[in-house]
Parts: C-alpha cells; sequence; structure tokens
C-alpha cells in the first residue's frame, strides 16, 4: 500500500510504500522499510523544499523527485478520524527514538492505500513523555502567504492542543507496545506503483 501526502496548491505529492502491519478499528499502522524507493517534492535543482525558506518553500516551483528512504524506517499509525498521525523512530540498536506526531487531515482510504494534506505543524514526543512543537516557523510563513488561511492556522493549531491532550492521556497507539517493534525480516520492499512518474531521480546520490 501507498501513504499519500498531496496538497491542492501544488501537484507534485509524498508517496511512500509500505507494509500493513495492523488495520482494525483503532486504525492502520504501516511499516516504510530503510531503502524504500519514495516520492518527494523538491526543488527544480533537487534541494529539498526547506532550502527555499519559510515562505519560499511553499511558493516556489517543485518537482517530482524519487529518493530511498533512508534510516532505520518508520511505523506510521493513522488514527481514524484523527486530524494527525503518530510516527514511530528507531534507534541503530532498535529502540524506540521518539514519537512523532504529524499534524494534517484525518487519512481516507484510497484503492492504493490512504492520503491526506500535511498540515506543517507538527510535535516531538521522547519516551519520558515531554515534547515540544516543531515547525512553528514554517507554519508562520505558510500563512504569511496565504497557503494556509487563518481559519487554517486556527484548526491546525486546535488540532495541536488535541495532540497534546492525547499526549498528557498516554493513550493508544502511545505506549502500546509499538515501541519493541521489529518488522519481519521475510517482508520485502514495496514498490511504487506503476503509474508513478518522476522528475529527478535521486536514489543515486
Amino acid at each position: 500500500m501507498t501513504w499519500t501526502y498531496y496538497t491542492p496548491q501544488h501537484s507534485t505529492r509524498t508517496v511512500r510504500p509500505g507494509t500493513v502491519v495492523l488495520d482494525d478499528d483503532r486504525g492502520i499502522v504501516v511499516w516504510i522499510a530503510p531503502g524504500t524507493e519514495v516520492l518527494l517534492p523538491v526543488l527544480p535543482n533537487g534541494a529539498a523544499l526547506r532550502r527555499a525558506g519559510d515562505e519560499g518553500m511553499f511558493t516556489e516551483r517543485r518537482v517530482q523527485s524519487k529518493q530511498l528512504w533512508t534510516g532505520n524506517g518508520i511505523l506510521m499509525i493513522g488514527l481514524p478520524d484523527t486530524p494527525y498521525s503518530v510516527w514511530l523512530f528507531y534507534k541503530d540498536d532498535g529502540s524506540l527514538g521518539c514519537y512523532y506526531v504529524n499534524l494534517e487531515t484525518p487519512y481516507e482510504r484510497t484503492e492504493e492505500g490512504v492520503r491526506t494534506r500535511d498540515h506543517v505543524l507538527d510535535l516531538v514526543v521522547l519516551p519520558r513523555r515531554d515534547w515540544h512543537y516543531k515547525d512553528e516557523d514554517e507554519l508562520e510563513g505558510a500563512e504569511r502567504v496565504g497557503y494556509f488561511d487563518a481559519e487554517e492556522v486556527a484548526a491546525i493549531r486546535e488540532a495541536g492542543r488535541l495532540a497534546v491532550d492525547h499526549i498528557s492521556r498516554w493513550t493508544y497507539p502511545f505506549g502500546a507496545g509499538f515501541e519493541h517493534f521489529f518488522p519481519d525480516p521475510s517482508w520485502g520492499i514495496p514498490p511504487l506503483p506503476a503509474h508513478y512518474s518522476w522528475d529527478l531521480d535521486l536514489t543515486h546520490r
């Protein structure tokens, strides 16, 4: 399946093929393995969007790139009718590094997997349960250039408050055993669906 992020302002997409670990009434859990071919929007020279600054990353021209997912893999957890997902990042020794609460629209099912729109603002949550916001400056830049209007920003901030309450209660998926997750060694790496195309192939950088 694929986990896709879209935006109405640009035709580019973020697409991550993954392996479904769990799919029930609690939501969907997807493993994105290291070395997975993913699609990411970048600047025309191949640089990350953040290189354009807090405003330019939303207004500069984007192109579609194919890249390899690096690091130790991530477990992405979508919660039904919830304006954020929870990701788990792991250290080299397999232990949990941190939780990452990604503010976004509630996920929608597609024939291919799930899709959602990223809302820029995120929270980093350490295993000892302390947390901090990430990318507040980028959200402010997005509002200044009209990528999000004031009403949308207020809704994003409210989603952040919901996430903080969730963290304080430490309910699913926090502390639910995913911190000890280890992928099955027999799992292969899912490919990008054949219908996708890209402008830049950065898999050999």
